[in-house]
């Protein structure tokens, strides 16, 4: 019997999903029950990651809460992809993103805040940076300090 309620609930969820029904609720609970490399392959293959790399672009706590939860099953690509939609993310929701730079999931400040993005992704990598400086400039929880300092520096040096 548990075993039709998995199927069911995991062809519900394929069916949600091909209907454009994303939500970081659902990726949470795909990553919890497959695990993270089952996940973003899924993602993937429907064209769904970069919607969600573009949900978490903008910020979104929620969505950025998902970061550290795909990581460990996003590849190359894909990982450099999380990381740039973290930097995305860094001038519009500094707060959030700081607070993914500590703990035991964390990424590296370099990787995020030395501005890693490709080519021409930003048009103004300089306007970027003043940008993103002043963001994670004007953040004050005690909390977040250390992680606020890294990112000043790494920030610096993009």
């Amino acid at each position: 019997m548990k075993a039709m309620a998995l199927i069911l609930a995991v062809l519900t969820g394929t069916a949600a999903w091909a209907a454009g029904a994303l939500s970081p609720d659902k990726i949470a609970a795909d990553i919890a029950a497959r695990g993270a490399a089952k996940a973003v392959a899924r993602l993937a293959a429907n064209g769904d990651y970069d919607r969600v790399l573009g949900h978490i672009d903008n910020g979104d706590p929620r969505w950025l809460a998902l970061a550290p939860k795909l990581a460990p099953g996003a590849d190359a690509g894909n990982a450099e992809a999380l990381v740039i939609a973290l930097a995305f993310a860094l001038p519009r929701n500094p707060a959030g993103v700081l607070a993914l730079l500590q703990g035991k999931d964390a990424f590296a400040a370099a990787d995020v805040c030395e501005a890693p993005f490709i080519e021409d992704t930003v048009k103004d990598v300089p306007a970027y940076v003043r940008r993103a400086r002043a963001a994670v400039s004007a953040v004050n929880d005690p909390r977040l300090a250390s992680a606020k300092v890294q990112c000043l520096a790494a920030l610096a040096k993009a």
